[in-house]
């Protein structure tokens, strides 16, 4: 008996142990931040001590891209490690491959993503803040494209993010204006009695039953009632959602206090895995420094960026606390944390938008280093020595390889797997990239090429497509968001070759007609392509004219039929702005 109890006693030992030396992850996601928007990128007037001081603890990665220029389908590729076309999350002559919260569109169900490995060996997994990946497929209420749907425990934040419609001020912009032309000669009732009696006809001349009847009333109901709805009560009131796990808990939401709120359900997150001394993989999925910018007011006029710089200075008071507290709970040495950003500023936004650098284009240009070179940084003092700087070019997928290396998970084996693991290059084992090339795809066209030959010390970058930018700017101002095609592009024939890593800025294109390299290199990256797209195979694709199209009866509500419901969270336990 007491051989048993010693044996008992000592499993559970050994199974604490392993628990205590598993790594853990957090890994920190901005929205729309410029890779010239922080300090250690050479901002020197956005104060972002926190994040600096990640970089200075660990590695700052300088050629860092994401796989595509906008939100959905970057971070898309993020958790899956995958290309975006491979899944059809393309189908739009545009970069605005974007989720409505009441559209059937999102990440497939058939993706695996690394939070979902970490979860299956033992993770207790969260997601905190921005998921804009999709949410219903049939009805209401199906969830079939929800967070804890792909690997994540927990799940608190703004489903479908952070848009300028979200704003407090938005419902009295453009919705109220255009319903009441729409509905100035007939008002809602009327519209919906004649679509009952229209269909009482039918049941009275036996064309339909009864059961027909009801089933027609409603879905009439819906046409008639749900377009007054988006337009009385705007995009906020339907798009604007805060949900926790399966319930909303505000709609809309309140944008100020939106990053406080995701901080202390992050600080509530790891305390409670600490208590139950189990390993965590966190996602902290800001909304900053997306439009509408809002910051909770300790942060408001306290940059020298206006609403912008508060938004990096909020976002970046965030990331300290969160770091406090994996120190305060002696988690620091064996967590692996990761900060990055999902795409470019959106220097068509004006004062709105974020700073690129050096770098040209912004948001929605997968050719233009400004759209796609991420401000990313790495920390993992068991693995990573301070300071360590890593210029050579890779890629958000690689995040995927890089976690299932470190838990000791194989990689999925019925899928191409486009990221690679980079813990060598973190740890100083290898000093060249992973990637021979990697494919700047804008929608589901390749725009442009990166190329590391195996030998030497220069990245080459090919640009099969230029952009039509205003004149003196980088960016398409005629226009929301530069499109991937039509007459905001310029199809390069021969195209333009630039040596990324002694021009990053990409100011001097190496000839086409005097330099014997040109030749050499285009007829390698042109191989390249064809055997990236005979790779690839045919999927439906998630984004089409139906994505811009919201179904009454995808529509989450609370408190139905208002659609309005407010969370009351005390967040005197934050020192916010300290």
């Amino acid at each position: 008996m007491a051989r048993l109890v010693w044996l008992a006693f000592l499993s559970a030992t050994l199974t604490l142990s392993h628990g205590n030396d598993r790594p853990n992850f957090v890994f920190f996601v901005a929205d729309d931040l410029g890779i010239g928007d922080v300090g250690c990128f050479g901002n020197d007037t956005i104060r972002t001590p926190n994040i600096d001081s990640i970089a200075a603890k660990g590695a700052k990665l300088t050629q860092d891209l994401a796989a595509a220029p906008v939100c959905t389908p970057s971070r898309a590729a993020f958790l899956t490690g995958r290309y975006p076309i491979r899944y059809g999350m393309v189908g739009m002559d545009g970069p605005v491959t974007l989720v409505r919260l009441a559209t059937p569109t999102g990440l497939p169900r058939s993706e695996v993503t690394f939070p979902q490995l970490a979860k299956d060996h033992g993770y207790r997994t969260a997601l905190i803040g921005k998921w804009h990946l999709g949410m219903n497929c049939v009805w209401a209420g199906d969830h079939c494209q929800h967070p804890n749907k792909f690997g994540f425990d927990y799940y608190y934040g703004p489903l479908y993010g952070n848009g300028p419609g979200c704003h407090p001020d938005a419902e009295s912009f453009f919705g109220p204006r255009i319903a009441q032309i729409i509905y100035s000669r007939l008002h809602l009732w009327e519209i919906s009695t004649s679509i009952f009696v229209a269909i009482l006809a039918l049941k009275y001349f036996k064309y339909i039953q009864w059961k027909t009847v009801f089933l027609l009333s409603v879905f009439g109901w819906s046409l008639a009632a749900y377009p007054y709805v988006v337009l009385t009560k705007g995009v906020r009131r339907l798009n604007c959602v805060m949900m926790r796990d399966g319930d909303i808990i505000e709609m809309p939401f309140d944008i100020s206090t939106m990053t406080p709120r995701m901080t202390l359900e992050a600080v509530k997150f790891l305390e409670e895995s600490k208590t139950k001394n189990e390993p965590f993989l966190l996602e902290v999925s800001f909304s900053n420094v997306h439009t509408a910018l809002f910051p909770y007011k300790e942060f408001r006029g306290k940059s020298r960026h206006g609403l912008y710089g508060d938004s990096v200075e909020e976002m970046d008071w965030s990331v300290g606390v969160v770091m406090a507290t994996l120190e305060r709970l002696g988690l620091t040495d064996n967590t692996f944390v990761y900060f990055t950003s999902d795409n470019g500023g959106h220097i068509e936004s004006g004062d709105d938008g974020g700073s690129n650098g050096i770098y040209k284009g912004g948001k929605g240009q997968a050719a233009s280093e400004g759209g796609i070179r991420m401000p990313t940084i790495v920390q993992w003092p068991r693995k990573i020595k301070p300071g360590t700087i890593v210029s050579e070019a890779t890629s958000q997928m690689d995040i995927f390889p890089t976690v299932a290396d470190i838990i000791g998970a194989p990689l999925p084996q019925d899928r191409v797997m486009d990221g690679r693991n980079i813990l060598p290059l973190l740890g100083g084992a290898e000093v060249t990239s992973p990637h021979d090339f990697l494919f700047h795809y804008c929608d589901e066209y390749v725009h442009a090429v990166r190329y590391r030959p195996k030998e030497g010390n220069v990245t080459w970058k090919a640009h099969f497509v230029s952009y039509n930018w205003d004149p003196g700017t980088t960016g398409c101002y005629t226009t929301f968001i530069c499109r991937c095609g039509g007459p905001e592009v310029t199809y390069n024939d021969p195209p333009l070759l630039y040596d990324v890593t002694n021009d990053p800025a990409e100011d001097r294109p190496i000839s086409a007609v005097s330099d014997p390299r040109y030749a050499v290199v285009i007829d390698v990256i042109k191989k390249a392509v064809e055997e990236q797209n005979e790779s690839l195979t045919d999927v439906k694709k998630q984004f089409g004219i139906s994505n811009f199209i919201p179904l009454p009866w995808l529509q989450e509500c609370c408190n139905f039929p208002f659609c309005d419901c407010q969370e009351d969270v005390d967040l005197s336990s934050l020192q916010i702005g300290g």
